[in-house]
């Protein structure tokens, strides 16, 4: 019994994993400010849920994981840098575990299952807390010489003196304005809301998801979906202007409202893109949809390498 666990800002997901399928999906909220005991416990607790005694574990997690099994850092989860993840939930589980980025361990779902069928080099971009991307070219899902690969929710997308603020503590990234905090200014910025209350008078609660913006409908949806594609479509023309992929594809909250996105991201590329033949690139969404991270989780521990460093897909060695 494989078992992946999808690590967000807002939400932990767990499935059993046979393959694509999942059985007994649960879910429960991160607690952010709980520290790092509580969420390792809560992960573990998913794990005890499920039943059984699992083979392996994988946990896909909203940042970056180190060749020795430490987290470098979570920018939308405080404390956990330099934390051994793996470590610290085998002693809680008892079984082998794999860690390691959420939009890495996605791209890893949609090659064996999903649009890796039709493409052999794209850009997996999860929408969510945060905006992160897996990388896979020619047939291969690749993690980068340290593990940073794909990290396209900190592409600069402005550098003005007023650009937004991003989590990773910069100002100006692509995650600051897609993300679900740049999201949710935006929409209050429309709706003249007060941005923690919600509203003038404080009587609504914020929508905290992109399906909760979309479900508001309007001007203010409307301007949230040109906020988000502008933003993606700026970053990602950068993007294929070097790699010159097959196809870009989308998870996450985007899957219900890429319709509202798609033109303002396609006129974005169209603007920045060095050719036509690049700003032309197929934008797809995932029909592993918001499971790709659980399904690309449980296949992490199968899928890493023998190499000296237990990286998982390391970069191969240049000739001497």
């Amino acid at each position: 019994m494989r078992i992946g666990i999808d690590w967000g800002g807002t939400t932990i997901k767990a499935a059993i994993v046979d393959g694509a399928n999942l059985r007994g999906f649960t879910r429960v909220e991160t607690r952010v400010e709980a520290g790092v005991g509580a969420v390792l416990d809560d992960i573990a607790s998913l794990v005890r849920v499920l039943g059984g005694q699992p083979e392996s574990v994988g946990l896909a997690i909203p940042g970056e994981v180190r060749d020795d099994g430490r987290c470098w850092r979570l920018p939308n989860v405080p404390g956990f840098e330099n934390v051994n993840i793996a470590a610290e939930l085998q002693a809680r589980v008892g079984c082998p575990i794999g860690v390691e980025n959420d939009a890495i361990a996605a791209a890893l779902a949609e090659r064996l299952f999903g649009l890796g069928n039709t493409y052999r080099s794209f850009l997996l971009v999860t929408l969510g807390t945060g905006i992160g991307g897996g990388l896979v070219l020619d047939g291969e899902v690749r993690r980068g010489r340290a593990g940073f690969s794909g990290e396209i929710g900190h592409v600069l997308i402005d550098s003005s003196k007023d650009a937004w603020p991003c989590g990773c503590g910069r100002t100006g990234c692509m995650e600051a304005y897609a993300g679900t905090a740049g999201l949710l200014r935006c929409y209050c910025e429309v709706k003249g809301s007060d941005p923690v209350s919600g509203t003038e008078t404080g009587s609504d609660p914020l929508p905290v998801t992109i399906k909760q913006i979309a479900e508001t409908g309007g001007v203010t949806a409307d301007a949230v979906w040109k906020q988000l594609g502008e933003a993606l479509g700026t970053g990602l023309a950068s993007i294929n202007n070097i790699l010159d992929l097959d196809a870009v594809v989308f998870t996450g909250g985007v899957s219900n409202s890429f319709a509202q996105v798609e033109p303002h991201l396609r006129k974005a590329l169209k603007a920045r893109a060095f050719a036509p033949p690049l700003s032309e690139i197929p934008l797809e969404v995932s029909k592993l949809g918001e499971h790709a991270g659980v399904i690309g989780a449980a296949h992490l521990p199968t899928e890493r390498t023998a190499s000296d460093s237990g990286r998982l897909f390391p970069t191969p060695k240049l000739p001497e």
